[in-house]
């Protein structure tokens, strides 16, 4: 995995710096806003589940919103949702590190 690369878990305030620094297009060529990033590590990602984040929690993670977005009825939600996730898989792939 990408963010994790051999890791069992990572920081918070690193995956918090990654989710900021990253430049991950999801679809013709945009990136997901600061504002949206920021939201997705508070919201989907709170503190309330401990000072660090493992594969674990990312997985359980994804598929709730895979699974929210399948339940969605507003298809501008299920577009948002779409993008959320296409971001989240991008931060898996080996290459997606920062720089």
């Amino acid at each position: 995995m990408g963010i994790f690369d051999k890791r069992s878990d990572i920081p918070r305030t690193q995956f918090n710096e990654i989710l900021k620094k990253t430049d991950i297009k999801i679809g013709s060529g945009r990136q997901l806003s600061n504002s949206e990033r920021d939201r997705l590590g508070k919201v989907d990602f709170p503190k309330r589940m401990g000072s660090s984040i493992s594969q674990g929690e990312y997985k359980r993670t994804l598929n709730r919103l895979r699974a929210e977005k399948r339940d969605e009825q507003d298809f501008t939600n299920k577009i948002k949702m779409g993008k959320k996730i296409k971001f989240l898989e991008g931060l898996q792939k080996p290459d997606s590190q920062p720089k």
